[in-house]
């Protein structure tokens, strides 16, 4: 599925009326409303990827001056964080990297955020189970709030938040360092 079609599915439920040619164009038509549904898009999307991530990535980072350095990896969130020995090492996030209290190379398990969609991008779920429609759900939400009708939005919070359960979608796991943060 594509960016722009997803958007159209969601523009159609909303009843916008929005004109076919915006859809059948590879470049993002210069309409406020369709901008607002592309960040809507974004913000669904990252959404999904922050809190149903099944693909989780591994690497190894090194801390030097008691800060590693993971602004390239576009991390969302720490998984875990493992020294040599395979024992949990207590981190505190920072501005571009984490923060630990002893310098040497550690394990990194991670949630990676998505890139950000364009017009025409092809989208691809953080989980199989995820489908386009409980995606739709969350964009409508999300047009919803930014347009300020809170009671439409919270409506369909519910729709979008009922269809992640019924998907069966669970968070990825996540263990918060215990007594140990710096």
């Amino acid at each position: 599925m594509k960016t722009n079609e997803i958007i159209k599915t969601s523009a159609e439920i909303l009843n916008l009326g929005l004109p076919q040619e915006y859809f059948d164009s590879e470049v993002l038509p210069d309409d406020n409303v369709v901008k607002i549904l592309l960040n809507s898009c974004n913000f669904v999307y990252e959404e999904l990827y922050r809190d149903y991530a099944t693909s989780l990535r591994k690497t190894v980072v090194e801390v030097i001056d008691g800060f590693a350095d993971t602004a390239s990896l576009h991390m969302c969130r720490v998984i875990s964080l493992l020294d040599e020995q395979g024992c949990d090492v207590n981190y505190r996030y920072g501005d571009g990297g984490l923060y630990v209290q002893s310098d040497g190379k550690y394990n990194l398990c991670y949630a990676r955020l998505p890139d950000v969609l364009g017009w025409g991008d092809q989208v691809h779920m953080p989980s199989p189970r995820i489908t386009e429609r409980t995606f739709v759900y969350g964009i409508v939400r999300e047009f919803y709030a930014v347009t300020g009708d809170w009671e439409l939005a919270k409506a369909w919070d519910t729709r979008f938040k009922d269809a992640l359960q019924v998907a069966g979608v669970k968070t990825s796991s996540m263990r918060m360092p215990a007594r140990g943060w710096l």
